[in-house]
This record gives C-alpha cells, structure tokens and sequence, in this order.
C-alpha cells in the first residue's frame, strides 16, 4: 500500500522525488497498456517496505516462545501457495491475538504483551508475509486474513483480538469468511475503509478514476476479493460481539473517520477518541493499554498469586 509523504505514512514512496518519478512511470505504463498499467500499480499497492525491527521490540521477542505456522494463501494470485510465518507466544491461559498493520510487526503491540500475561492470559502474535521476520515480498488484505485463520487454527481457541490499523482490516474479513472468533475486540487506528484506502493511493500516485477502476479490478481478480465484499457494512453485519475502537483525532496515516464509521456500523462498539497519540504512539500509550486490558480480561479468572490475595483479603474482611 503506497501513500505520498504529505500524509507521512510509512510507504513504498516516501520523497516528493520518488513520487513524480513513480507516478511518471505509472503513466508511461498506462499508456504502453492499460494492463501493463493496472498490474504496475496493483504492484505497488501490495508491495510493503520491510523496515528494521527496534531494540525494544527484539527484547520484548526475545521473552516469547517462537514457533512458526504454516499459512495456506488462499487468493488466486498465489495458486494454492503456502507460507510459515514467524510467530511467538507468552503466558498461560486464554489466548488473546495481536495481529500488527500494514509495514508493521507483531512486536510493535509488545507493549501489551506483559500487561496481559500479568493478567492471566496467553499472547500470541505474528509476522504477516512480507514483514517482519517473515519470507515474501507482496501482502494482500486476503493474505493477511489468511494467517489470522491459521494462527487461530493453532493458538485457539481466541478469547480476544487486538489489532492495529490494516491488521484491523484483515481481522474483519477473517470473521466474515468464518472460521475465526473472539468475544472481545480491541481495533487500534483502524484502516477499515477500504475504497477509501485504494482512493488516497489512487490521489498519491495521480492515477485517474478509469485508472483507480483498472487496479481495482486487477486487485479483485489477484486476491480473490471484490470492493463489494470488503465495505464496512457487509464486514460488520451481524456482528455482536464486544468491540473497542481506538482512534486519534488527527492520526495523518489512517484518518478518523475510519474509527468512526466503524464504531457506528458495529453493534455494541466503544469508541475511544484520543488527542496527539497519532498513528503508532497509540499502541504504547499506557491509558489505552489499561483500558484495553480492562475490557480483555473480562471474564479470565485472575492468576494464582492475585486469586489467593483476593481470597486472603475476603477472609480478612469476614472475619473481622
């Protein structure tokens, strides 16, 4: 997915440089063919940057429990195709999964790893193909979708989902195609708005609207998914399921609207609305984290040490 740098997203194009030059070879494809054209941009749009990981998040993966899960891509571009990715594990208990977003790692929400274990539960998390320390080179909406099944396939059942921005996505089309489940919710900066999404990369490289209809129908035809298949109001129908959307009013990456529209179109959703957090400060924020946990823990006993502290306090009380 690919964003000109006025918005500063992490892109495949960042400098105003890259982006003339881009957009002029786009345009010269366009006109040699318009299949030519559709498949270069299509290209763009699927192809992620794999950035480093940090410090902090080599430490917090270095407590986990690696292993790694074979995810069967089921998009027609792949043709039947198998990826393993990497992932990782910690705690004991109910097992809550955190799913990352488009150029991002399962440990950029390892903030919240500790936090739930403290609580009495499992964390798992991955590294989607094409990132982290995961093989590939191109990621669809499919794909993604694909590795929360068959993560959940072998780490659930799943009590909650926490996702963050495109792995929010990815998290609503899993539910739709079944097979995926969890009581409770918690979407960070969602990028849900999916023709919004493919309309801003459409502005950022200048295609024009027959353009933008070419790659959307080349997206269509390669991932197996149609635009109609993917609007808000066909992911979250019939959903009922407890929901926590967390979004920053002035996030330049994913707009507000998407956590809104969101909140609105899922039956029994929270929205949270924070102020300077922005697009990825949010998953380190320790008011969001508390409140995720919050509604996450729901319904897990507390751990051993917390349950006898809990009982010696009752007795104390009673007894007096």
């Amino acid at each position: 997915m690919l964003h000109s740098s006025s918005s500063k997203n992490s892109t495949v194009v960042r400098s105003p440089a890259t982006v003339r030059l881009t957009r002029a070879a786009l345009q010269t494809a366009f006109v040699v063919s318009e299949q030519l054209g559709a498949s270069f941009a299509e290209r763009l749009f699927t192809t992620p940057r794999r950035h480093a990981r940090p410090e902090r998040e080599r430490a917090t993966l270095a407590t986990g429990r690696p292993f790694t899960v074979d995810v069967a891509l089921r998009s027609p571009r792949w043709n039947g195709q198998h990826c393993r990715v990497a992932a990782w594990r910690w705690g004991h208990g109910p097992t809550v999964l955190l799913v990352h977003g488009w150029e991002g790692r399962g440990s950029q929400l390892g903030a919240f790893i500790q936090p739930l274990v403290s609580a009495g539960l499992s964390v798992v998390t991955f590294d989607a193909p094409a990132h982290g320390d995961s093989p590939g080179h191109r990621l669809y909406l499919t794909d993604q979708a694909d590795c929360i099944a068959d993560v959940a396939a072998i780490a659930g059942p799943l009590h909650a989902i926490i996702a963050h921005s495109f792995g929010a996505a990815a998290v609503l089309l899993a539910y739709d195609r079944g097979g995926v489940d969890a009581a409770r919710n918690v979407l960070l900066a969602p990028n849900v708005l999916i023709d919004d999404a493919i309309g801003r990369f459409a502005k950022a490289v200048a295609l024009d609207d027959a353009e933008r209809t070419l790659l959307e129908g080349q997206l269509a035809e390669r991932s197996g998914v149609g635009l109609a298949s993917l609007r808000i109001e066909h992911l979250t129908s019939g959903r009922d399921a407890a929901l926590l959307v967390v979004h920053d009013r002035a996030d330049r990456e994913v707009p507000y609207h998407h956590g809104v529209r969101l909140a609105a179109t899922w039956p029994n959703a929270t929205l949270r609305t924070t102020e300077g957090l922005g697009h990825r400060r949010i998953l380190r924020d320790p008011a969001v984290i508390a409140e995720t946990v919050e509604l996450v823990r729901q319904g897990v006993l507390p751990p051993a040490s917390d349950l006898v502290r809990e009982v010696d306090r009752w007795l104390d009380h009673h007894e007096r």
